[in-house]
This record gives structure tokens, C-alpha cells and sequence, in this order.
């Protein structure tokens, strides 16, 4: 009875092992599906609403990936970067509010944008803390040869059994204000570096890049590692999103604004992987989550009243001019704007093209709105060592379209000049004084102006000889500069000088 009982029990563990042996084949080989969900830049709590639509929004949002989740609790969701400036909300709440947002999406994994930095890397760091969803970069380096901020150089994520590497990647870090806390290294480099420290010890099913960088540059990135399968990348345009296939693979680039989320379904069976793409449209037709929609409106609130608080006393109304005048002549917003350029640095000269001079200003409290109404472009103040030579080709090319009131004549600080329009260009431009002393063709000066004239903008080449003082990478943007300016004045009192004589015959 004994041996009998003994040979039963075997025979149950024998068949036991068969049938849980076979469980476990079939579901290794059975079809399973994870979901990628991305988007990027994120300037703006609320829809944008303009020619092209009415389209994102952090409400809208939410309702798109909550959908998504829904259908597949398996879903990795990826944010590329820019959150901070680039607009007014952005400009004046830094990223965090987007944040705040993102903090309630399960957002999994976040790559640095270089407008991530419009406001100092301190500010970068704080938006990471404030983050309850991990950063990454493989690229960026702080001061002792880390990554930036201790961010992970890569992420793998586990979706159902499929495992998915991330590497983030930012080019571009001179078009924003960093300092000496963050350096880009080179970004195809980097991203070897990161896949072969992904891939040295740990299996992984699918490898995706979340960049911020140009067309070109991400084709680049695929043809030099064969191990990327997908890149994610910054938009091409605010109204249209993109999915291209190059060498086999996809690169996706969504709209502008939180317009569009790119939506990439893993399919795994056996070895063989399959990914299908989809772009899903965050626009009008998609409701708004009722929780964040009241946050966003309790920001747009706050900012319309944030933008109505006094930094300055205006004494005497800053005149754009009904006609443009600041096209053509002397303006009194004309010579504080360049007033600020020329004070930030303690320059020699300030200028400011007349065109980027985009409102009037009544008298009474100066606000935030103000600052930003007249300077809405956000260009960054450079500060170049310039030769007198080279002054007076600026000179000369700022009145050269006068007749048309074309944009780049130069309002000036720390300087006077005359022009006659009557005169064939290239030989408008007289009695230059620069501190009140006649201009010397030979010497240098530092002036003061927005990058958008130094690169070449209007018509703006003959800077391409000029040696930066201060470039791009270290600059601030107009409207911070003008702030700052206005705030330290306390009192605004600005007049017509004489800085600039228009002597028609």
C-alpha cells in the first residue's frame, strides 16, 4: 500500500511539471503589447488658440493618456523637453506649473530640452526636484563630470514582459542661458556610450532616443547606432506632426504646444518585435479632464493678475508711434529699451532694431505685461566688441529701408547720429559721437544688442567680424534685461534727447 501511494504521489508531481512547464512556454511565446505615448514642448497650461486651431492643453492631455491607459495599463509615457520660457507663461512661471501638471499624468520618464534652461541651471535643478517622475540625460554634464543634476544617463522599462531602454539627448544648448554648471557633450558619442552601458549586463526588447535636435542630426543618430530602434524627437512644425521612416526605422516628431501626442505600439511575440505607429490629435474634439482644466484656469487667473503688478513708476508715456516711428526716428521706448541693453553690460552703445518694438506704454504703474508686450520676441542680449568701421556699416544699414519703415533702424544708447533719407544708400549716415566724442573708424567698442542683429537678422552682417564678449550661451532674453532695468530705475522718466537727427532737405 505503501509503494502504491508512493507512485501515485510521483505520477502527480510528474504531471504536474508537464502541465506548468507547458503554461509556461505558452505564455513566453504568446502576443504581448506594450504602448508609448510621447510629447513635448509644453509651454502652456492652457490651449493655444490661433491661426492654426485650438489645440493642447495639460487637461486635454490627460484625457488622451488616461484613454491610452485604459486600453493598456502597459504604456510607458514620455515627455522630450521645453517646459520653461519660449512664451509669456513661460517666461513668467519658469516650467513649474507644467510640472505641477505633469506630476499628475504618471508621466515615466522626462528628457531635457535646451529652453529647459532659459532660466540658469539652479532653476533647471528645482524643476527636476519638484519632479515626481525621473529625468534623464545622456548627454548634458554637470561641473564634476556626472550627468546633470545626478539625472540617469538611460532608463529600462518593463511593460509586460517587454523591456524598454530610453536614452535622452539635447543639442542646441546655445540657443538658451546656461552657465558653467552644464556642458552638452557630443551628442552620437553619448548615445553609444549610454546603449553599451544599457546593454552590457541586461537584455532589452526595443531601445528609443528622446531628442531635441534638428532632422538631419537625428538620421545622423540612426545611421551611427543600428541599436536605436525609434527616435523621438522635437517638433517640425506648430500645426502638423511627423513620421518619418529612415534605414528601416521611425523618427516621430509631434506638434508644437502639446498639439499632437505620438502614440507607438510594441508588439512582441517570441523574438520578433513589430512597432505601429499613430498620431493622436490633442485638439478641440478632445474633452477636458475637469480637475486639471480648473487648474489651468486658476493659473491663467493668476497670471492676468501676476502681469498687473507694479515694477516701476511710468512718468511719461513710452510712444511706439501710431505710424511706426520707431522705424524711422528717435523714440523715447526706443532709447529705453537700448538704455537697458547698454546698462546690463555698462557698454559703450546699446541698439535695438525699431521693428522688434512691439507696443506703447501709458503712464502709470509699469507691469510685467508691459515688459513684455514691447519686447514679446525673447532675443537674447549679446555683448560684442565692435569696430568703429563696423558701427557705421549698422548704421548705415538701419536706414537703408527707411521708406519702407523696414525694422532693423537702430535706436541707440550712448551714441548720436544723423541721416538723410534722400541720400542714396550706403551714404545716409553722419556725425557719429559716440560718449559725446567723434566715432573712430579704428577702435573697438562694446555694444550692447539682440543677438537677432547680430547674426544677421535685417540685413545685420557686417557683425560676422565682430568678437563676442558675451554670446548666446550666456545671455539673457530682452525682456528680462528690460525688467531688471526697469525695476532698478523704480522711477521711469524717458524723453526724445537727440540721439537721432533726421535731416531731410
Amino acid at each position: 500500500m505503501k509503494r502504491l501511494v508512493f507512485v501515485l504521489l510521483l505520477l502527480v508531481v510528474m504531471v504536474s511539471s508537464f502541465v506548468t512547464g507547458g503554461v509556461n512556454v505558452d505564455a513566453k511565446n504568446s502576443p504581448r503589447k506594450a504602448t508609448i505615448l510621447y510629447f513635448n514642448d509644453a509651454h502652456e497650461v492652457s490651449p493655444v488658440v490661433n491661426d492654426y486651431g485650438n489645440r493642447g492643453g495639460v487637461a486635454r492631455l490627460k484625457t488622451a493618456i488616461d484613454h491610452v491607459q485604459k486600453e493598456n495599463k502597459h504604456t510607458l509615457i514620455a515627455f522630450g523637453g521645453d517646459l520653461g520660457g519660449g512664451t509669456l507663461f513661460g517666461g513668467v512661471y519658469q516650467g513649474f506649473p507644467i510640472v505641477e501638471a505633469f506630476n499628475r499624468m504618471n508621466i515615466d520618464v522626462a528628457n531635457f530640452g535646451q529652453h529647459d534652461f532659459d532660466f540658469g541651471t539652479q532653476v533647471t535643478k528645482e524643476l527636476v526636484q519638484e519632479s515626481e517622475f525621473p529625468w534623464i540625460s545622456s548627454n548634458l554634464k554637470g561641473v564634476e563630470g556626472n550627468s546633470f543634476a545626478d539625472v540617469p544617463t538611460y532608463k529600462i522599462f518593463n511593460k509586460r514582459g517587454i523591456k524598454i531602454g530610453v536614452i535622452g539627448l539635447t543639442d542646441n544648448m546655445n540657443t538658451t542661458t546656461v552657465d558653467d554648471q552644464v556642458e552638452q557633450q557630443d551628442i552620437i558619442q553619448s548615445a553609444k556610450n549610454a546603449v553599451a552601458k544599457m546593454t552590457e549586463t541586461k537584455k532589452v526588447d526595443v531601445i528609443i532616443a528622446l531628442t531635441q535636435e534638428n532632422l538631419e542630426k537625428d538620421k545622423q543618430l540612426l545611421s551611427a547606432i543600428p541599436a536605436i530602434d525609434a527616435v523621438f524627437t522635437e517638433e517640425k512644425a506648430e500645426n502638423q506632426s511627423y513620421i518619418y521612416e529612415y534605414d528601416s526605422r521611425y523618427i516621430f516628431a509631434p506638434e508644437g504646444n502639446i498639439g499632437s501626442v505620438i502614440r507607438l505600439d510594441v508588439n512582441k511575440k517570441g523574438k520578433n518585435i513589430q512597432l505601429n505607429p499613430e498620431i493622436i490629435e490633442i485638439d478641440h474634439t478632445v474633452p477636458e479632464d475637469s480637475e486639471l482644466k480648473a487648474f489651468a484656469d486658476y493659473y491663467e487667473n493668476k497670471l492676468e493678475e501676476d502681469l498687473g503688478q507694479s515694477i516701476a513708476q511710468l512718468e511719461t508715456p513710452l510712444i511706439s508711434g501710431d505710424n511706426h516711428e520707431s522705424r524711422y526716428q528717435e523714440t523715447n521706448i526706443g532709447n529705453f529699451v537700448a538704455d537697458s541693453y547698454r546698462s546690463y553690460f555698462n557698454a559703450d552703445i546699446g541698439f535695438m532694431n525699431g521693428g522688434g518694438i512691439r507696443a506703447s506704454v501709458p503712464t502709470g504703474a509699469f507691469t510685467l505685461r508691459d515688459a513684455y508686450s514691447i519686447l514679446p520676441f525673447r532675443n537674447k542680449v549679446i555683448l560684442a566688441s565692435v569696430t568703429g568701421a563696423t558701427i557705421r556699416a549698422a548704421l548705415e544699414n538701419g536706414v537703408s529701408n527707411v521708406e519702407n519703415l523696414g525694422g532693423g533702424f537702430l535706436q541707440v544708447s550712448g551714441m548720436k547720429y544723423s541721416y538723410d533719407r534722400n541720400n542714396p544708400e550706403g551714404s545716409r549716415v553722419a556725425n557719429i559721437l559716440v560718449n559725446n566724442e567723434p566715432l573712430d573708424s579704428q577702435k573697438n567698442y562694446t555694444v550692447a544688442m539682440p543677438n537677432y542683429i547680430f547674426n544677421g537678422g535685417d540685413g545685420f552682417t557686417m557683425f560676422n567680424q565682430s568678437m563676442l564678449v558675451v554670446d548666446e550661451t550666456n545671455a539673457r532674453t530682452d525682456v528680462e534685461v528690460l525688467i531688471k532695468y526697469a525695476k532698478n530705475s523704480e522711477v521711469i522718466h524717458e524723453t526724445i534727447e537727440g540721439r537721432i537727427t533726421v535731416s531731410d532737405r
